[in-house]
């Protein structure tokens, strides 16, 4: 058979001259359906995969993914991407109803304070998708300052992996709790638990769970930072 990418002929599943796979059927609408699906439910590639390593083997997939070791393996960015959106289609289908306000006599600077507080939360709902995503930058910041192991676009790929994965237990945890995304106290603790088990030190674990706290304190900090800013820019 004659490779459709670069014309060498051959008898193999992939042409050994450029990887193209063999036998590539024509796109028709099944065919796209059934490759999505592919990538999200394949328990052997795609988000599945990343979904079931990152719980038992999360050292694994992340040390596989930086030293290039990539098949079945969903893209980092493309795992939190997805398991973002998850939780926004989860919190559209089951938000509460919305508290009614009722009026009440305060000071001028707690009104101010209110006003400033429920404008950032407003701000944090319609673009948590995009703050979210971009709060892979500071958590590989705060990866790269205390382990010194990889460069810092490794550490966000990390980062990816970790937020992505904390996402589907925020999902969950949103389901019974009602935990919003970022203030959801086991989003912050699946964290840790991530960072500790991808960096453990089997010889100083107190160590390791040490510096997996100190991780996320740092994370949390610059997004209180992040967060006053733009409370700033708001007010």
């Amino acid at each position: 058979m004659t490779c459709i990418s670069c014309n060498k002929f051959h008898d193999e599943n992939y042409c050994p001259n450029c990887g193209e796979k063999n036998g590539i059927k024509k796109i028709t609408f099944s065919s796209i359906i059934e490759d999505a699906f592919s990538t999200i439910t394949n328990m052997d590639k795609g988000f599945l995969f990343n979904l079931k390593a990152l719980f038992l083997n999360p050292k694994k997939i992340t040390t596989n993914f930086i030293s290039g070791k990539r098949k079945g393996i969903l893209n980092p960015i493309s795992y939190l991407i997805i398991s973002i959106t998850i939780y926004l289609i989860v919190i559209n289908v089951f938000k509460a109803p919305p508290e009614e306000v009722t009026e009440t006599t305060t000071s001028a600077f707690f009104a101010s304070g209110q006003k400033i507080g429920n404008a950032v939360g407003l701000f944090l709902r319609t673009y948590i998708k995009y703050f979210w995503i971009l709060s892979i930058i500071p958590l590989g910041f705060s990866l790269k300052l205390v382990y010194q192991k990889y460069n810092f676009l490794e550490y966000v790929a990390i980062s990816s992996f970790v937020i992505g994965q904390a996402t589907i237990v925020g999902v969950i945890s949103f389901l019974i709790f009602r935990f919003p995304l970022i203030f959801d106290p086991f989003v912050y603790l699946t964290i840790a638990w991530l960072s500790y088990r991808i960096f453990k030190d089997n010889t100083a674990k107190i160590a390791s769970i040490l510096l997996s706290f100190v991780s996320l304190f740092l994370f949390i900090i610059q997004l209180v930072i992040i967060t006053a800013c733009i409370a700033f820019v708001i007010s």
